[in-house]
């Protein structure tokens, strides 16, 4: 099975996005930007505070809230340019693994290689030599989607994915 991918942004945006809300990190900015809008509003309504402050505890909680995800969309957008990106990829499927073709360069892996195997919302990517992410995203499989998802089931251990 062959799946030809155009990389755009938003798939990279996707992979960062579960990257830092799934950690630790990125759940404690989301408490904190909403911790910081509760408090504007328990200082606001017992009269310790007025509307204009009360105003700069909402703008800050959102401003907690919004930087993430925008400095991970620019980030995305910087990576899109990488040269990687920028010619089709081809992922070719079979029982023992898979290879992967970009700018004239072909590595082949085993299922045994791959070291987590992740389902974002908008991907799958593949963890293989230390962390070397393979961003396959979905829209690429076409009516490859269920064959390539049973070779990951029957190939790679339930403790090495990850379906969200």
């Amino acid at each position: 099975m062959k799946i030809e991918v155009t990389m755009r942004a938003e798939h990279i945006y996707d992979l960062l996005l579960f990257h830092t809300y799934s950690r630790l990190s990125g759940f404690l900015v989301n408490v904190l930007g909403l911790a910081v809008i509760v408090a504007g509003g328990i200082l606001l309504s017992t009269d310790r505070i007025g509307v204009e402050n009360a105003l700069f505890y909402v703008g800050a909680g959102f401003l907690f809230l919004s930087c993430t995800p925008l400095s991970l969309y620019l980030k995305s957008r910087k990576m899109i340019a990488a040269p990687c990106y920028k010619e089709k990829t081809v992922y070719t499927f079979f029982e023992k693994g898979f290879s992967i073709q970009n700018v004239g360069v072909e590595n082949s892996y085993s299922w045994n290689q791959v070291e987590k195997a992740v389902s974002t919302p908008k991907d799958i990517v593949f963890y293989v030599n230390e962390g070397t992410a393979l961003i396959l995203p979905k829209e690429s499989f076409h009516d490859y989607f269920m064959p390539v998802m049973k070779l990951i089931a029957e190939n790679i251990t339930r403790d090495k994915i990850y379906i969200r």
